[in-house]
């Protein structure tokens, strides 16, 4: 329980960092996302990663440069496996839920 938690706060903080605003997602699709990033031993910034690539196409040109930033300092760190960084870009990871917290 406290192990999710803590992986809770530190999906917000990748997403925010990202520049995802938390409150504007569907908390079942975030939900959703920590599950499946759960079992397939993402870390919380491999996590964020597959969230933004759903949410890429609705962001702006300059939150998407921001973006682009923050995806190259993260692959360069420990935190973001290559494979892992694959498997969050290449579409293999289906979610029921849309991203948006307007839709269910």
């Amino acid at each position: 329980m406290f192990k999710k938690f803590l992986y809770h706060r530190s999906l917000n903080s990748a997403l925010l960092e990202l520049g995802i605003e938390t409150e504007e997602l569907n908390p079942a699709f975030r939900d959703e996302v920590m599950d499946v990033a759960l079992r397939e031993h993402f870390t919380p910034k491999e996590a964020a990663l597959s969230v933004l690539t759903l949410v890429y196409p609705s962001l702006s040109l300059v939150d998407r440069l921001r973006t682009i930033q923050v995806v190259r300092r993260w692959r360069s760190s420990s935190q973001v496996s290559e494979a892992n960084y694959r498997h969050t870009q290449n579409g293999s990871l289906a979610f029921e839920r849309s991203p948006s917290g307007h839709h269910s």
